[in-house]
């Protein structure tokens, strides 16, 4: 169990557009806001939304505020729907480079969120939907070279991540910090999903080692059975 939500959706989905030209009419800034919603629409069949989006292309870094997931999965009501919800994301890194045949970004930090999981059968969730709709897109080509991207750190500060199955709430749980490996555009649909899962479900052991339970809420009977019928995933 390990992955990051904005981070697998976001960067992934930003790499793709990172070099796109403003119109006259439009900052960068607003261009590639636009082109990022539109891509998730009509690529990813998910709705992406913010309030703010700027790029400093002197220091390659974007603040997002406001920033919004939300997959449009029949088998799933609104709420579950709702994959994630952030106050701020932040992207550093090399990925504005002319290098277009590399995009790096070395650090991508989510701040004040919330991470809903939500899976409706055996390897099938909001966040698998995701994922596969842009494994189908990435890596890509431009100019008839292929574009890898890679992801070297991603960190959520102060984060509530929920995790339902077939509607079931097997936990709910604030985290301070969870730190994500190293993603990048050659991993497959279940390595990404595995990147987030893992260090959640170690994070959730060792707070309740520690006996910190306050800020967690979860069904061991429940859970253990997810963890085993989706353990050849981990």
């Amino acid at each position: 169990m390990k992955a990051s939500l904005l981070a697998v959706t976001l960067v992934g989905a930003l790499t793709l557009s990172a070099c796109a030209e403003a119109v006259p009419e439009q900052t960068l800034s607003e261009r590639l806001g636009q082109q990022l919603t539109e891509r998730m629409d009509k690529r990813y069949n998910t709705d992406f939304t913010y309030d703010s989006f700027e790029l400093n292309t002197l220091t390659a870094e974007l603040l997002a505020t406001s920033v919004g997931v939300k997959t449009r999965i029949d088998a799933l009501d609104a709420g579950m729907n709702q994959l994630l919800w952030a106050e701020q994301v932040q992207l550093e890194g090399d990925w504005l480079s002319q290098r277009k045949e590399q995009l790096t970004v070395d650090r991508a930090t989510v701040r004040n969120a919330q991470l809903t999981i939500a899976y409706y059968g055996k390897g099938r969730s909001n966040l698998h939907a995701v994922v596969e709709q842009m494994q189908q897109q990435l890596p890509v080509q431009q100019a008839s070279q292929k574009v890898n991207w890679q992801v070297n750190s991603v960190v959520m500060e102060n984060v509530v991540v929920n995790l339902f199955d077939q509607g079931q709430p097997l936990l709910s749980v604030r985290l301070e910090q969870l730190e994500l490996p190293k993603l990048h555009s050659n991993h497959d649909a279940q390595e990404w999903v595995n990147s987030l899962l893992g260090p959640l479900l170690e994070q959730l052991l060792a707070q309740a080692v520690r006996g910190e339970s306050k800020t967690m809420t979860v069904d061991s009977q429940a859970l253990m059975g997810f963890i085993w019928r989706e353990m050849g995933a981990f």
